[in-house]
């Protein structure tokens, strides 16, 4: 993130340091994926609820942001660089790999590069534009993820449940504004999320547009059109890439097979087209204008798979996600919120796939679905390396899911000392559990920017997440933002 004004010029820096110090009872039964595990609790990622198991383990993670304008090109264009490093406690040392390093000795050669980009400044003012060439985070989002918080990007768009990684391409950001303030926002760009073969027509290419309008202080009203071609042929990484890879699968995706469990002929490969388009809307959504907010996204994905030799799928899915907060007592912390999700399931038809599909399909933890505030049930917004839950991705396995998230919070000394409650519930879109997750924290502020807090759920499981347990979660989590 960056100050609405930049400087002329010279270096600039953004920070966040993460630990957290856990204990569950989850066990990893995959030793290949024990550095970072990620995905659908029980499924294919090879986490299982062991009773007789308590795992306790502390994780730690920087992320260094590293923003520099030249004096010469006088506020007109700079170079981003984010890297991130982040290991658990005595994992491993003297090697080469991500997500480990922190074992005695250390010499880990684990640096990740999680930005590098430059970026233009062709307008300011009234009408200004942003362009950001190179390896960037791609959203769901009209927002400007430079100049956005977190909070921002998972209250607009598709609140972060279909798109929220990293990304090469190019984007442009702007706004057009008035004496009374910004009235228009809007984004286009161009992404490359797969290049195999450099020579072939074999990529992954996504194409993004969306607009946002302000017809008044606190009402923003946004339109979202995103074009995702897949010709990689579901080739990519030891995984593969697209609908029906083992790497959706993995993280939570529908199980698509094509060809009816038999293995695919010579030549027969899976390429997609897909298209997601939708609305969202949202008053008072930062409840920065008043104690009441509300936000909600409807988002349609169409779009076919293709399968040679054997039959086309097509794709017809449905998301629905709407959420109300309300500040009902002083300070940022005393505020209850419930959100509702619903999306669509697969269905029994064997030439359409009735779902959601999410950038899940294309990267590791490519759609994070951070807003529900939940440890176990969805994904846990402050996971480091170990990002697993009932409920991984919006498609649910492909079963749909219509869930209620709730959440009661209060400063018992405001911007210092919070308490907070959560309770959710989840099943399937023909009414079997996912499951029912209650759970709270305790959360304080010794020093500026810097949050120290203790977190616990325990899921009561259902039918549908066929697990044979119950799972339980808690940790003490270190946050340091440093500026």
């Amino acid at each position: 993130m960056q100050p609405e004004d930049d400087p002329v010029g010279g270096l600039t820096f953004f920070g966040l340091f993460q630990s957290r110090a856990a204990i569950n009872d989850l066990a990893s039964t995959n030793p290949f994926l024990d550095g970072q595990v990620v995905g659908r609790l029980g499924g294919t990622n090879g986490v299982v609820v062991d009773p007789t198991v308590v795992a306790a383990y502390t994780e730690e993670r920087v992320n260094g942001f590293f923003t520099y304008a030249p004096p010469l090109a006088n506020g007109k264009a700079s170079l981003t660089a984010a890297f991130e490093i982040d290991f658990a406690f005595g994992d491993r040392s003297y090697g080469v790999g991500g997500n480990v390093g922190g074992g005695f000795g250390g010499d880990q050669v684990n640096l990740q590069t999680r930005r590098l980009h430059a970026d233009f400044f062709p307008s300011k003012g009234m009408h200004s534009a942003h362009v950001i060439v190179g390896l960037q985070f791609l959203s769901d989002s009209v927002a400007d993820p430079t100049r956005s918080t977190p909070d921002q990007l998972m209250r607009s768009g598709g609140r972060m449940a279909f798109f929220a990684s990293e990304a090469a391409g190019v984007a442009v950001y702007g706004k057009i504004a008035d004496d009374w303030g910004t009235r228009v926002r809007y984004r286009a760009g161009l992404f490359t999320l797969a290049e195999n073969g450099l020579s072939l027509s074999d990529d992954v290419l996504l194409a993004v547009a969306d607009v946002e309008g302000r017809p008044a202080q606190a009402t923003a009203v946004g339109a979202h059109l995103w074009y995702l071609q897949d010709r990689s042929g579901g080739v990519g990484g030891t995984l593969g890439l697209g609908p029906t890879s083992a790497l959706y699968e993995l993280q939570g995706g529908a199980h698509i097979d094509l060809y009816d469990g038999l293995p695919p002929p010579d030549g027969a490969y899976i390429d997609a087209d897909l298209v997601w388009a939708g609305v969202d809307g949202g008053f008072n959504a930062a409840l920065d204008r008043g104690p009441y907010g509300v936000h909600a996204a409807i988002i349609g994905n169409l779009g076919r798979l293709y399968a040679p030799i054997v039959h086309d799928d097509d794709v017809a899915g449905l998301f629905l996600d709407a959420e109300a907060r309300a500040r009902y007592a002083p300070g940022d912390g005393s505020v209850a919120r419930a959100e509702v999700l619903v999306t669509t399931p697969a269905g029994a038809n064997d030439l359409y796939y009735g779902g959601v599909v999410t950038g899940n399909a294309y990267g590791v933890a490519g759609a994070l679905m951070p807003t529900h505030g939940t440890l176990l049930l969805f994904p846990d917004a402050r996971a480091i390396n170990r990002l697993v839950s009932v409920v991984a991705d919006a498609s649910a396995a492909g079963r749909g899911v219509t869930a209620l998230t709730t959440s009661v919070g209060y400063d018992v000394i405001p911007a210092r000392l919070n308490v907070l409650g959560r309770a959710a519930t989840a099943m399937t879109s023909d009414g079997v559990a996912w499951g029912t997750e209650l759970g709270g924290s305790i959360s304080g502020r010794p020093l500026p920017l810097v949050d120290l807090g203790v977190h616990g759920a325990v899921l009561l499981p259902g039918p549908a997440a066929e697990l044979t347990a119950t799972p339980w979660a808690g940790y003490v989590a270190l946050d340091w933002l440093v500026l």
